[in-house]
Parts: C-alpha cells; structure tokens; sequence
C-alpha cells in the first residue's frame, strides 16, 4: 500500500541523512563537551492547547451537468414539403407561435369535401323535416275527416237531416281547406327541390375537380414511382452502368450522388404516394355527397309525390262530400246505416295511414340528422388533418436546434425544433451511496461555473443506481441562471456532506495511532500522559473526538522524538481559546479519492524548537521506507540521546521553522499513524474512510 505525502517522504529522507553528516562531523566536539561534565535540560518543550467543543461540517466537490428545466422536440405529423421556416436557433419563441408551415393543398381539398358533404347533409334534413310536416297535415286532415264522417254519420242516425247537411257542407269547407294547405306544402317542397338542385350541379363541378386533381395525383405518382424504378434497376450489370454514369458526371463521388438521388427520388415517391392517397379519398367523399344530394332531391320528389296522392285523395273526399251533400234528405236516410258503416271503414283507414306516414317521416328525419353529425365529424376531422401542416411552439423558450429549411420534406419520426424554457435550469450530478444518504430535498448547493456561483437548491435524489457510473443521480435546481450555463456544460457541485455536532474538535497532526489505536498526549503536572481516543469524522486540519478527552485536557500539538508516557516536558506557550467553534472546511480528495499533500507543521511546532531527529526513529509518513526503522514502537531512551549532538547543533542555528522549510508534517513514533487516520462512515466518494490509499 502506497503512502500519503510522496513530497514529505523525500524531504524527510533529505533531513536525516544531512542529520547524519553533521552528527558524524561534530561527534567529537559533542564529546569535548560531555567530558566537560556539561549538564543538559532533558525536559521536552512542547506546545499545549485544549480542545475545543464544536462542529464539524465536511464540503464536497462534484462535476455536475446542465440541463434546462423544460425541453420538447417537435414533431411533424404528417410528411410534406416546408414551404417557410422563419425561426433559427437562439429565437426567443412563445408557445403558440407558429414555428413553419408545410404544403397543405391536400388537406384543404379534403376540408371542402367535408363540407360540402355536410351542406348536402343539411340540406336532406331540411327536406326530411318538410316531408314530415305534411305527414302531420295529413294527419291533421284524417283526423277531421275522421272526426266530421263520424258526427255526421251519428247525426245521421238520430235522424236529423238539417243537422246532416249543416254538417256535409262543413266537411266540405275542411276538406277544402286541407286541400289549400297541401298546395302550400307542394310549393315549399318545389323551392327546397330547387335548392337541392343547385348543391348537386356544386357538388358535382366539386367531383370534377376532384378527380382531375386524383389523375395529377396519379401521374405524380408514376413518375415517382418510374423515377425509383430506374434509379434501382432488378439486374445488377445494370445496376453498374448506372453506377459507371454517375460516376462519369460525377468524378470521385458519383455513389454518394446516385445515393443521394435515389433516397430524394424515394421520399418524393412516399409524398406522390400519400398526395394521391388523400386525392383518392376526397373523390370518395364527394362522389358520397354528390349521391346524397341526388338522395336528397329523391325524398323531395317523393314527398311530392305524397302530397299530390294526398291531395288526389283529398280531391276524391271533396267530392264525395259534395255528393252526400246534394243528395236528397230522403235518400240519405233510407240508406243512412250502410253510409255510416261504409264511412266510418273508410275514415278510420285514412287516419291509420296518416299515422303510419308520420312515423316513416319522422324516422327519415332522425336519419337525416345522423348523417349531418357524421358530415360535422369529417369537417372537425379534416380541419385537424389541416391544422397538422402548422407546426406551433408548445411551450415559451429558445430555439435550441432547427432540423428542417425550406423546401425540405418535413416527416413524422424526425424532430424539427428543439425548445428548451431556461427560466429555470437543472445540474445533474452523481454520489456514492454514503453521501447520498448525507444530502436532504431542499438543501442548499453551490454551482461554480469557471468561477462564477449560483445558488441552487437540491429537488431530486436518485433511488437507483445509474447502470453507466455506478453512483445515484442527485438533480437541483439553479435560481437566477444565466447566459453562462449552457445546456450541456459541466460545472463544479460544492454540497454540504457529513457533519458531527457538539462534538470535541482538535488539530488533525496531534493524533498518533499504535496497531490502529487513535491516542493523543496531554500535559499533567510536566509530564506527558498518553489517553486513548475514539475519532469521529476529520479533514485536512482537524479531526472530531467521540471519547476519551475533555476540553479541559492539555493537549500536547507539538512533536518530539523524545515523546511518550511519562516524559517530562516544558510547556512552551499554552493556546486555550476554551470557545466553541464551528468548522466547515472543503475536503476535495474525499469525493475524487486523490491523497492531498501533508499539512504543513503546526504553529506551534513552527514557534518552537527544531524537533528532535534520532537515526533510527520513525517519520510516520516514511516508515515503509527506512530499512533502518522498526515496525512503529517507541523508541529507546539510548537511540535518542545517540542524536542529541546533532539536536545541539540545529538548535544553535536558532531557526524556528527547520520542519517547514523542509516540508515535514510532524514526526510520529509508531507505524502507519497519519495513514491510518479513519473513522467510520467517512466518504471519499466511494464509501471508503480516508486512508491515503492512492
């Protein structure tokens, strides 16, 4: 396994073997002085501080991707030349806005047949409803007839002639009024015929018409389809001639041209298809119509018919009321019982008819009405046929991408436009499980796009994994965005991740680690004392305490080779600022994996005197390289003073900041003790604990 701080590692290296040299150089003087019976100061100077009660809140860095908050594409529905295309991309469109049109000839010979066929339509409901009113007159007439012959008969039979007669002569005043209203039908009935006459010469100019557009149709058609046959020949040695000829006309690029002319020669081919298709369906329709106004005139002409048997009937009524009328009163009544008998048959057959003739009438008419819905639905469906060669925005936005010009053919399956509404845009972004289970609907994130910040708040957490990057998919939405966010375009993600509050907060290099037990050194009564510690979660600079030290501890952050249970030590300067302190710092390798450089020394190890440095003590951040060293135990009190010439010698150079300028981040006395700095639950973007894996 790799270590952390490469850098650290050779400038430690550097330190030690130039430790030797002058240890090897100065042996002697250190000598001259030890047998001057010199006395040393074995205390250990040491930097103290207490812990401090806080919270700290680890930031996360991600790449994230931009899309807007609402995109359509739009489709053609139908196939057809583009006749104009005004809009270009970066248009500012509103939803509504016509976007092009296409060639909608087709369709709008279609909308007139619909039409026409529902004038027709109407005009057969006007005829049935008139059939059906003089259904009802004739009724009205039979039921006076009826009723007249039925009180005459019975006056009849009482024997009063006056009453007969009085009776006779009114039968024949209704009767000849009937006679009247049925003349007034028939001229109405003439006027609608007219009418009607006049839609079947429209209808039939409209057929004409019609079907001179299908035989257009059809030629179009095949010459389409004779301009496909030729361009793909069934034998393939024609197939090379006509390959060989383009590429005559066309040096070095004749297959793309004879390909090209073959797709373009296709494509006219399926639009010849379906013009001659829709031109084939309109004649259809208006041969329909044109028989339904032959239809309609038929019921007008029968309607007359019915009128004039009616008044033929009423005609034959009058005059045998007028007989009964002028026969003498001795001769009604000597045969008054077979006369009232004969009559009363005939008048209740007459009513009987008329009945009947109403409900035929009024069945004609709710057909007729039948057929004016349908007709209604054709012109509703055609004008939607129409209303598909006008492509309109759907929504308010910009013009992203424009894939049809004029005079292209325009067809379903292929997207024209794509509008995209950036009022509101949306940054796409991926985590590990770990910190998808840190991040909350609503949270607040930071977008850094090259340099520039939008605050955005997070609306979607993923619940699945994304089968391509293995991670959840975590969306927000960004308030206020600009021209700088591109639809596409990658951006930084800095989030809010792990957090532990009211928790005890110390410098990340006081820690040491011994077989993977975290400890600390504190100071009691000049000597340093060795507590045992749960860590919780940490950065570049500090790490949390779960347990096993107060804020009232003497927490030793100085280093020394010398440093162990026991040791008597000087405390140099005392830093207790005793105040709760809230820590949110960026730990950019943790997301990524990267290994950050090492923390330069502490402040107070930069104040205070050079560290002491034996021959074979462990750096802590290169103990896997110096053969020399052990496996990470304390070292002997004999291997430390083995240096102290060497430790005289730095510390009349009085600088101050040796391990600085050399680059070392504190030396430890046991093995594996800043690499194995974890604690649990802590993401690096893969659920892994920040161990210095590279």
């Amino acid at each position: 396994m790799k270590r952390p701080y490469r850098k650290s590692y050779k400038k430690g290296i550097s330190f030690l073997m130039a430790a030797a040299c002058i240890s090897a150089l100065l042996s002697g003087c250190g000598q001259q002085a030890a047998d001057e019976g010199e006395v040393m100061d074995e205390r250990i100077p040491v930097q103290v501080q207490s812990p401090q009660a806080g919270t700290l809140t680890l930031k996360n860095e991600f790449v994230g991707t931009i899309s807007p908050g609402q995109s359509v594409y739009v489709m053609p529905l139908v196939t057809a030349e583009v006749l104009n295309a005004d809009v270009s991309v970066g248009d500012n469109v509103t939803a509504g806005e016509v976007l092009c049109e296409l060639d909608d000839e087709a369709a709008e010979l279609q909308l007139a047949s619909a039409k026409a066929q529902y004038d027709s339509a109407a005009a057969g409901v006007n005829s049935a409803q008139i059939g059906y009113e003089a259904a009802q007159a004739q009724y009205a007439a039979a039921q006076a007839q009826y009723e007249s012959t039925v009180a005459q008969l019975d006056a009849q039979l009482g024997g009063q002639k006056n009453l007969q007669l009085y009776q006779l002569q009114s039968q024949v005043d209704n009767i000849n009024s009937g006679i009247d209203n049925i003349n007034s039908q028939i001229d109405d009935l003439e006027d609608d015929k007219k009418d009607a006459e006049k839609a079947k010469d429209s209808l039939r100019e409209s057929r004409n018409d019609a079907r001179a557009y299908l035989e257009q149709a059809a030629q179009a058609y095949a010459k389409a389809e004779a301009e496909v046959t030729a361009l793909e020949p069934q034998e393939y040695t024609q197939y090379e001639e006509l390959i060989d000829a383009y590429n005559a006309l066309y040096p070095g690029e004749g297959e793309k041209v004879y390909e090209y002319d073959l797709e373009s020669a296709k494509k006219s081919l399926d639009a010849a298809r379906s013009t001659y298709e829709q031109a084939s369906a309109a004649v259809s329709q208006l041969e329909s119509a044109y028989e339904q106004a032959k239809a309609g005139i038929q019921s007008i002409e029968d309607g007359q018919d019915q009128l004039n048997d009616t008044l033929s009937d009423t005609y034959r009524s009058l005059q045998q009321a007028e007989t009964v009328r002028n026969i003498t009163a001795e001769q009604i009544y000597s045969d008054t019982q077979k006369v009232v008998d004969a009559n009363k048959n005939a008048a209740a057959v007459g009513l009987d008819t008329a009945a009947i003739g109403i409900d035929s009438a009024a069945a004609t008419v709710n057909s007729a009405k039948v057929g004016v819905e349908g007709a209604q639905v054709a012109i509703e469906s055609a004008q939607y046929q129409k209303d598909m060669y006008t492509l309109k925005a759907p929504i308010d936005g910009i013009i992203e991408a424009v894939n049809v010009n004029e005079h292209d053919l325009a067809s379903p399956g292929s997207p024209a436009y794509v509008i995209s509404n950036k009022d509101t845009m949306t940054v796409t972004f991926y985590t590990s499980e770990g910190i998808r289970n840190t991040l909350s609907v609503g949270q607040k994130v930071e977008v850094d796009r090259n340099g520039k910040k939008f605050s955005a708040a997070i609306t979607e957490i993923g619940s699945m994994i994304d089968q391509n990057t293995g991670l959840f998919a975590i969306k927000a939405s960004v308030s206020a965005p600009d021209e700088s966010l591109l639809t596409g375009c990658s951006v930084k993600v800095l989030a809010d991740t792990y957090s532990q509050q009211n928790a005890i907060l110390i410098p990340y290099d006081a820690v040491y680690y011994d077989g993977g037990q975290p400890y600390v050194y504190v100071e009691v009564d000049g000597m340093a004392q060795r507590k045992d510690i749960e860590t919780g979660i940490f950065d570049e600079q500090t790490m949390t305490v779960l347990s096993g030290l107060t804020v009232e501890d003497k927490l030793i952050v100085s280093w020394s080779a010398n440093l162990r249970e026991g040791a008597l030590v000087s405390v140099q300067g005392e830093e207790d600022t005793g105040e709760t302190q809230d820590t949110s710092d960026v730990s950019e390798g943790q997301e990524t994996g990267e290994v950050q450089d090492a923390p330069e020394a502490s402040q107070g190890q930069e104040t205070g005197k050079v560290s002491e440095v034996s021959e074979g003590q462990d750096t802590g951040k290169t103990s896997e390289t110096l053969e020399s060293q052990e496996t990470g135990k304390e070292q002997k009190g004999s291997q430390i003073r083995e240096s102290e010439t060497v430790q005289e010698l730095l510390g009349s150079l009085n600088t101050g900041k040796a391990q600085d300028t050399l680059g070392l981040p504190g030396i430890r006395n046991t093995e594996n003790q800043d690499v194995e700095k974890t604690q649990a639950g802590q993401d690096n973007g893969t659920d892994s604990a920040l161990t210095g894996e590279e």
